[in-house]
């Protein structure tokens, strides 16, 4: 931890690495300290705003935590980390029992950046399904390691007791499988998503009974087909994806072709009522004989 004094003689690369790991090792009072000095330097920084926010938050004081992040948004209308908190804390706002102001504080570390990094077969990302209300997933922070149960066949995530939701079945069915062979997998919150929680899994220890045997088979079925459409597109020619004067008359003639088309079901129906009515006429005509 570095004192306020010596703050004073860092460079503002220095103070923003300072802010991220206190931020990252759950001081979140240094994390504010420090953001705040950030502040003072240099204005409305929303990257600054978007942590002191953060700390905020896990300190549970959620009305200054709202403050923050729509100051953030101000300085930046683009910002989606500021965004999303605003509407997490709405959701937690909106609850019949409200916000948990002044709650016990969130002091676990968060994990390194690297956990969230996408692997080909070893990670997969998805919002649970069959989530538990969005009320109380909006309690979780993005970053929180959460727990994997396996019951009756089916992957549930949950914390501290509850299930939050579960993973969809075919994707659940080799992990289920790796498990049951010692495999150790880890899984964190991505954040809320839509009425579900958003999560990603990462298979951190492979059995060596297991080797040969892919965490999430799934994911390189989609990955081979990205690179075989990727490899069409770069055997294509170039040509294919210009317009010429021809090419821009024929599609002008095909769009004159096409209102033709739509004109003549209401010539056609004009001239069967045209017809009917001069039938009826004769119709009426022969009657009145």
């Amino acid at each position: 931890m570095v004192t306020s004094r010596n703050n004073q003689q860092l460079t503002r690369k220095q103070l923003v690495a300072e802010a991220q790991r206190a931020s990252l090792d759950g001081h979140w009072e240094e994390a504010i300290k420090l953001n705040d000095q950030l502040l003072e330097r240099t204005g409305r920084d929303a990257e600054a705003l978007n942590r002191k926010g953060r700390a905020l938050l896990e300190l549970r004081r959620h009305g200054s935590a709202r403050d923050i992040y729509s100051e953030a948004l101000k300085a930046d209308p683009a910002n989606m980390i500021a965004r999303r908190n605003l509407q997490r804390l709405e959701t937690l706002h909106n609850r019949p029992k409200g916000a948990p102001e002044g709650g016990e504080p969130n002091l676990i570390p968060l994990p390194r950046a690297h956990v969230f990094i996408e692997e080909v077969g070893r990670t997969w990302v998805d919002e649970l399904v069959n989530p538990l209300p969005v009320s109380r997933l909006a309690e979780i922070s993005p970053g929180t390691r959460l727990d994997l149960t396996v019951e009756e066949g089916k992957l549930y995530i949950a914390e501290g007791g509850d299930r939050l939701g579960e993973i969809e079945s075919r994707a659940a069915r080799r992990p289920i499988e790796l498990l049951e062979g010692s495999n150790r997998f880890e899984v964190y919150a991505l954040g809320i998503s839509g009425h579900s929680l958003r999560v990603i899994i990462r298979e951190v220890y492979r059995h060596p009974s297991q080797q040969g045997k892919v965490a999430f088979p799934r994911q390189i079925r989609a990955t081979q087909e990205l690179m075989r459409e990727r490899e069409l597109l770069f055997q294509r020619d170039e040509a294919d994806f210009l317009f010429t004067e021809d090419d821009e008359e024929s599609e002008q003639d095909q769009v004159e072709s096409e209102d033709e088309d739509t004109e003549r079901p209401d010539r056609e129906v004009e001239s069967y009522v045209e017809g009917r009515s001069a039938s009826d006429d004769d119709d009426e005509e022969e009657d009145a004989v």
